[in-house]
This record gives C-alpha cells, structure tokens and sequence, in this order.
C-alpha cells in the first residue's frame, strides 16, 4: 500500500482530476531566484505568481532578510510550491548551475540583453534582487546573463513583484510556443507531487497514514 492508495478515497474525483491537470503543466526547468526581498507582501505575490504559472521551485537567498511572506497575499501558493532557501548568493548558484540552469539577473546594466533575447528552451533561472539596492554585486557576477524587460515609458523599473509576473509570464507563453507545453516533469516528480499534494489536501493525513502503516506494516512513500 502507498501514500496515493491511503488518501486517494479521502479525495474527490474532481479534486484528483485538477491535480493530474495542474501536474502535466508543471515544470521545474524555469524556476525563480528571490534574493533578500523584504516586503513580505512582495514575496507573498511572487509565490504566488510563480505557483498559478506553473512554476514549481523558488529558491530564496536570506543573506540579510529573512524570507516571512504575508499569508493573505500568497493565499496558500507555496502549500503547492517547493521553496529552497539559501545563505548565500555563491551556494545558491553553485546549485543552480550543477543542475544545468542559465542563471539569468534581472537588473539595469550596459550589457543587460532584453528579456526576449532569453533562451527559454534550456532550463532557466530568473534572478530578481532587493526592493531598494537590486541583485547583489557578487549574484550579479555569478550570474550568466543579464537582462531588462523592455520599456516604452519614462519609468525605468518596475516593482519586484511586477517584474517576476511579467519575465515568469514571458518565459512561460516562449516554453509553450517553442516546446509545445510548459510541462515537463518526469513520471517519478509527477508521482512524488502528487503524493505531497495529497497529504496536504487531506485533513488529518498523517494519522491516517499513521494508522495505515500500523495496519498494513508499512506505507511506501509514493
């Protein structure tokens, strides 16, 4: 017996139905980098923003800000995200980069490429930087590419929130229009959501799954 065959009858059809849609769409080779963010309701909008785009991860580097995003802003998006936090620009991109992600800044410069320009076909990662000082000098120099949303208007920024919506938003519609789907999880990390997403659905799922174990003498983890 597993996890799936315990709580599946605690679940309606229609609930399991929208997982299995929501998990085709899901992807992790984009994913999103916060760096110190200190408004938790700007890190509350971009879980959220990632979480309803289908972007799986966000990773978040606490060098100087603890990462404590408002819960009625995020209205439960990261109950259905996986969120790394990191100590450090260096260790967060040694990660990123070790898995094969173009680590790409989002930040004003001379050789900033536009947004466009982006090759969201490769697995990707989108950096954005604190509200008040932008990306950090040393995740800009570890970075592989830097880019800018183009603007028509005299305004050169957009908020940070606004930023991820509109780059994730892109990223997103190009994955689709060149792939075919946004989707790309593996049999085996469709499974393992799906197991997570279960448990969190089901009131009391750790007593059941509790009890399950004593009966049957054990509960596979997916």
């Amino acid at each position: 017996m597993n996890v799936l065959e315990v709580l599946s009858p605690f679940l309606t059809d229609r609930r399991k139905a929208r997982m299995d849609q929501i998990l085709s769409q899901r992807t992790r080779n984009l994913l999103l980098v916060l760096e110190d963010i200190y408004d938790p309701h700007n890190m509350s909008a971009c879980l959220r923003t990632a979480e309803a785009l289908g972007v799986q991860e966000v990773h978040v580097v606490e060098d100087r800000t603890p990462f404590k995003p408002c819960k009625k802003v995020s209205i439960g998006a990261d109950k259905w995200l996986d969120v790394k936090k990191h100590k450090g620009a260096a260790h967060c991109v040694a990660e990123l980069k070790a898995r094969g992600y173009n680590v790409c800044a989002g930040a004003l410069r001379e050789d900033a490429v536009s947004l466009t320009e982006l090759d969201f076909t490769r697995p990707t990662a989108l950096v954005f930087g604190n509200e008040h000082d932008g990306i950090s000098q040393e995740l800009l120099d570890l970075s592989d590419q830097v880019f800018v949303i183009p603007m028509e208007g005299f305004t050169q920024s957009f908020n940070i929130s606004v930023s991820a919506a509109i780059s994730l938003f892109y990223a997103v519609q190009e994955r689709i229009r060149r792939l075919g789907s946004s989707g790309d999880l593996v049999p085996e990390d469709v499974e393992e959501l799906r197991a997570k997403w279960y448990t969190r659905s089901v009131p009391m799922a750790e007593e059941i799954l509790a009890r399950a174990m004593e009966n049957e003498g054990g509960v596979d983890e997916v």
